[in-house]
């Protein structure tokens, strides 16, 4: 995980790119993407204030406050994004973006299952013709003594 300053950077990003597309009349269902950026940035920056980060160097209240104003910022531009797309696109706008969310959290949440399934599948393929080759070993080794070798 990145450090909350830059999950923020890549928030401030796509929320000015979400802002400047929603100015020039583009619809969230067209900026799909950028809404995603955003929200996992987001999620990011709340996950790590409420986590504890091992291994980092540097004092406690650093990190504490690294968090704090990324948190408190992140919440600004939430709260402005919100704002904007319920004044802009009726009250709907925003149960609209955070349906995009919802969806964007389940396709990942399916994606990351089905890419362990297949992991998991080749490493069951790979066993079973490890398996295969050596049991074929010990048959042909088995033959070989049998004959007098």
């Amino acid at each position: 995980m990145l450090d909350p300053i830059s999950v923020l950077g890549i928030a401030t990003t796509a929320f000015n790119t979400l802002k400047k597309g929603f100015e020039l009349g583009k619809d969230a269902e067209s900026m799909i993407k950028d809404v995603g950026r955003f929200m996992h940035s987001v999620d990011d920056i709340k996950n790590a204030h409420k986590s504890k980060k091992k291994g980092k160097i540097g004092s406690v209240e650093e990190e504490s406050l690294e968090t704090y104003v990324a948190l408190k910022k992140a919440k600004q531009m939430e709260d402005e994004l919100r704002n904007f797309m319920n004044g802009n696109y009726g009250l709907n706008a925003w149960n609209d973006i955070l349906r995009i969310q919802a969806r964007l959290r389940k396709e990942r949440k399916e994606a990351i299952l089905k890419a362990k399934r297949e992991r998991e599948k080749l490493i069951m393929y790979v066993l079973i013709a490890v398996g295969g080759l050596c049991s074929l070993w010990v048959v042909f080794y088995i033959i070989w003594k049998a004959m007098g070798r």
